[in-house]
């Protein structure tokens, strides 16, 4: 099953906004208790999201969502400001910052899930895209008029190199459900 079917039955589904809300609440009082810290001494939230996120709404086909805005949504819950980004691009700050590419000013950092994702550096900063958040390396088109992708394309390359796509690859080669 791909990441969604982990965090979302198919009763979340059906309201998936308030799913994702009530997720993100368990977390967070989840973190707080483990780290024993009050919500008053929290000075921001930041949230990693699957999908394309701008001006803190997120869009996700695998999710169903549509200019979701989750930042506006949590902030007025916490009361706190709220920082949302794509989580590819979360895992490539990461990376960035304390893994193999700290040393690298110019690189590029693709991330292979469900779907895929990454992020560019150049001089040793994240490139971001006037329009949206992040390049959406997965939905480049790889293949002129190949498979068809849930953001409407055809031929994007998640749809060829994605977990998703290879679970789906094997599935139709072992001839299993």
């Amino acid at each position: 099953k791909d990441t969604v079917d982990v965090f979302f039955s198919e009763e979340d589904r059906k309201d998936i906004e308030n799913a994702i809300i009530n997720h993100i609440k368990r977390l967070i009082k989840e973190l707080l208790e483990k780290n024993n810290v009050e919500l008053e001494n929290i000075v921001s939230i930041g949230i990693a999201s699957p999908g394309t996120v701008a001006n803190g709404k997120v869009t996700s086909w695998n999710l169903g969502l549509k200019e979701f805005d989750l930042r506006t949504k949590i902030a007025e819950i916490y009361n706190k400001p709220v920082t949302v980004r794509n989580d590819g691009k979360c895992a490539a700050l990461v990376e960035k910052k304390y893994g193999a590419m700290k040393d690298y000013d110019d690189c590029v950092f693709v991330n292979i899930g469900t779907g895929l994702g990454g992020a560019a550096f150049l001089g040793g900063k994240l490139l971001e895209p006037k329009k949206y958040s992040g390049f959406e390396f997965g939905h480049m088109t790889l293949v002129k008029d190949g498979i068809q992708c849930t953001c409407g394309k055809k031929g994007c390359f998640e749809r060829y190199a994605s977990i998703k796509s290879l679970k789906l690859r094997i599935a139709k080669r072992l001839n299993i459900d």
